[in-house]
C-alpha cells in the first residue's frame, strides 16, 4: 500500500518501480490519498496500481479490498501458471507431433525406398526399372532415338550360392553390382531384378550394345575375391532394342528375356539378340509348357520298360523305366524333348517321383511273377537331385512296395557330377549307403573325368548311344569306347552300351570288355503289362553281368 504523497518520492513513482523489476512487478500496489481526483487516479493507474482508497480510511473496507485483490492475484497466478503448463503441453505435444511427422517422413520415405530399390545391392527393383525404362522410350519416341535394353543373367551362380552358402552369394551380388556399375555410362539405367539377373537399359543402337555387353562379359570374367577365396562367374546377355522389338517395357524385357536364355543355349558367356526367329521359339515353348502340363493334369503319362541285357547269355537283368505320354487317341510317344521344359518349370519334381512309383510297383509285380532278381534303373534329373528330402522319399518308395535297395538303380547324368557340392556328395553317399546303386548315364559326353568318378560312390557307367553309333564308322568314337571301357575295369566299374541295334555293335563290345547293353537290337521300350512277356521267354536265373553287380 502506498501513500500517493511520500516526503521525497511519491506513491507513483515508487509503484512504477516496483513494475520495472523483474522481482516486484507481479506485486498488487494499492494506493491511499487524501484527494479524489480522477487525474490522480487515472495517473496511479497508469502508473500499475490496481486500486486508488480514498480518506478518511475504514479498516473493513481496506481489508476487504486487501482480500479481493490478493484473491485475484491468485487467480491470476494461477491461471498464469495454467496457462504456462498447457503452453508446454501444447509446446511437447507440438514437438511430438513434429517428431511423429519426421518418423512417418521417414517411414515413408523407407517404404518408397523398399518399394523401388533392391536391399542387396542398393540398385532399382524391377517396380522402378519398368517406369525408367518407359521414360526411356519416350524420350527415345520424342528425340527419334534408338535404345535397348539388357538383361544379365550370371552363370553358374546358382552352384557358388548351393556350395559356399547365401552369405557368400550374397557377397558375390554385391561385387558384381559394383562392377556393373562401373560399366554404366551417363545417363544408362542398372537394376536388379531378383536373384542373379541385373538389367541395363542404354540409349544407343545395335552397335552400342554389342559393345557394353562386351564390356560386361569381359569384367564379370574376372576372379571375384570373396573372404580370401577367388569365385569365377560368367554372364549370359539378352539384348531387345527400341522400337524394333517392342514399344513398352513389358516387351522389351520379355525379348530381352528370350535373347538371354538363347545366349544360355549358345554355351554362356555371350551376347544375343532379340529376334523373330527368336519370338517363334518363345511362342513355340509357351504351348509346349502348357501342353506338358495339361498332359499331367490329365494323367495321360506312362512308364515303358526297356531291357537291359547280359550280352553273353542274352538273359535279361534289369530294365530302364522311360517315361512315355499318352495323348488321346494317339501312340505313345517319348517325352525327351519335353524334359528340358520340365526341368525348368520344376514339373520334374512331381513327375519323377510318380516314375519312381511306377517303377517300383512295376518291379514289385514281376518279383512276384517269379523273377526276384529283376532290377529296375530310373533317371534322375539334375533338379531332383537338388531335392533335400531325396534319400528320404527314396526309402519311403523302396519300404512302400518292398523293394530291396540293391535292386534299384538311380542313373544320373554327368551334369550333375559337374554341379556336385559337399551336400550333394553327402546326398550320393547316403544313397549308396542305403544300398541303392549310382549309375553314370549318357558318359563321355560332359565333364566327368578319372577324378569325378574317384570322388563319388558310383557303381557303373552307361556309354552313350553317339558312341555306340559310331562303332566300326568312327574311328574316334570307337577309341574312346574302348578308353571307357577300360577306365570303368580299372575303377571295378560295371560298365552298359545304351542304343545297340546292331550285331557288329554287340561284338565289338564283348571283345572289348563290355557286357551289357540296352537297345533295339534286344527290344524297344515296352508297357508294364508286356514286359513280363519278354522275361517269359528267358529262364529266371540270370548270370554274366548280373552275377557281378
Amino acid at each position: 500500500m502506498l501513500d500517493v504523497r511520500m516526503p521525497n518520492m511519491n506513491g507513483y513513482e515508487i509503484c512504477e518501480r516496483l513494475k520495472k523489476n523483474e522481482r516486484t512487478r507481479n506485486i498488487p500496489v494499492i494506493f491511499i490519498s487524501a484527494a479524489d481526483q480522477e487525474l490522480d487516479k487515472l495517473r496511479a493507474f497508469a502508473s500499475g496500481g490496481i486500486d486508488y482508497i480514498v480518506r478518511p480510511l475504514f479498516e473493513e473496507e481496506v481489508l476487504a479490498r486487501i482480500r479481493t485483490h490478493l484473491s485475484l492475484r491468485k487467480l491470476q497466478k494461477n491461471l498464469e501458471e495454467l496457462v504456462q503448463e498447457r503452453t508446454a503441453e501444447l509446446i511437447e505435444a507440438n514437438a511430438k507431433l513434429k517428431a511423429e511427422n519426421r518418423e512417418r517422413q521417414q517411414a515413408e520415405e523407407r517404404i518408397r525406398y523398399m518399394a523401388h530399390y533392391d536391399a542387396l545391392t542398393g540398385l532399382p527393383n524391377r517396380i522402378l526399372l519398368q517406369d525408367r525404362i518407359a521414360q526411356a522410350i519416350a524420350y527415345a519416341h520424342r528425340n527419334s532415338w534408338q535404345m535397348a535394353v539388357l538383361l544379365i543373367d550370371l552363370d553358374y551362380f546358382k552352384h557358388i550360392n548351393d556350395s559356399l552358402g547365401h552369405y557368400t552369394g550374397d557377397q558375390l551380388l554385391k561385387l558384381v553390382s559394383q562392377r556393373l556399375r562401373q560399366s554404366m555410362r551417363e545417363g544408362d539405367s542398372l537394376a536388379r531384378l531378383g536373384g542373379d539377373e541385373f538389367v541395363l537399359c542404354i540409349r544407343g543402337d545395335s552397335k552400342d550394345a554389342a559393345h557394353v555387353a562386351g564390356k560386361i562379359i569381359s569384367v564379370l570374367d574376372q576372379a571375384f575375391i570373396v573372404d580370401d577365396c577367388a569365385l569365377h562367374v560368367g554372364a549370359s546377355i539378352g539384348i531387345s532394342q527400341y522400337p524394333n522389338d517392342g514399344d513398352n517395357a513389358e516387351a522389351l524385357m520379355r525379348a530381352a528375356d528370350s535373347a538371354m536364355y538363347h545366349a544360355k543355349e549358345n554355351g554362356r558367356k555371350n551376347y544375343q539378340f532379340f529376334s523373330q526367329e527368336l519370338n517363334q521359339r518363345v511362342h513355340q515353348r509357351l504351348h509346349s509348357e502348357n501342353l506338358l502340363r495339361q498332359a499331367w493334369a490329365r494323367r495321360e503319362f506312362s512308364v515303358h520298360y526297356q531291357p537291359q541285357v547280359d550280352m553273353e547269355s542274352g538273359k535279361i537283368f534289369s530294365a530302364e523305366a522311360l517315361l512315355r505320354w499318352h495323348p488321346p487317341g494317339k501312340s505313345p510317344m517319348s517325352c525327351g524333348p519335353y524334359m528340358t521344359i520340365a526341368e525348368e518349370t520344376g514339373l520334374i519334381l512331381p513327375i519323377g517321383e510318380w516314375v519312381l512309383h511306377q517303377a517300383c510297383r512295376d518291379l514289385k509285380r514281376w518279383h512276384s511273377l517269379g523273377y526276384p532278381d529283376l532290377h529296375i534303373a530310373v533317371n534322375l534329373s539334375p533338379r531332383q537331385f537338388t531335392q533335400g528330402d531325396l534319400v528320404d522319399t527314396v526309402a519311403k518308395i523302396l519300404q512302400e512296395y518292398d523293394i530291396p535297395p540293391g535292386a534299384l538303380e538311380l542313373e544320373i547324368t554327368e551334369s550333375v557330377l559337374l554341379q556336385c557340392n559337399d551336400g550333394n556328395t553327402s546326398m550320393l553317399k547316403q544313397l549308396s549307403d542305403l544300398g541303392v546303386q549310382l549309375s553314370i548315364d549318357d558318359f563321355g559326353t560332359g565333364y566327368s573325368n578319372l577324378g569325378y568318378l574317384q570322388r563319388f560312390p558310383v557303381h557303373a557307367l552307361k556309354i552313350d548311344r553317339l558312341f555306340v553309333n559310331g562303332i566300326g564308322q568312327n574311328a574316334n568314337d570307337t577309341a574312346l569306347i574302348s578308353a571307357i571301357i577300360a577306365m570303368a575295369h580299372s575303377l571295378q566299374l560295371k560298365v552298359l552300351a545304351e542304343g545297340v541295334e546292331t550285331a557288329e555293335q554287340t561284338v565289338f563290345l564283348l571283345q572289348h570288355g563290355c557286357l551289357a547293353a540296352q537297345g533295339f537290337y534286344y527290344s524297344e521300350a515296352v508297357s508294364a503289362d508286356v514286359f513280363p512277356e519278354l522275361l517269359r521267354k528267358q529262364t529266371p536265373s540270370f548270370s554274366g553281368y548280373e552275377s557281378d553287380r
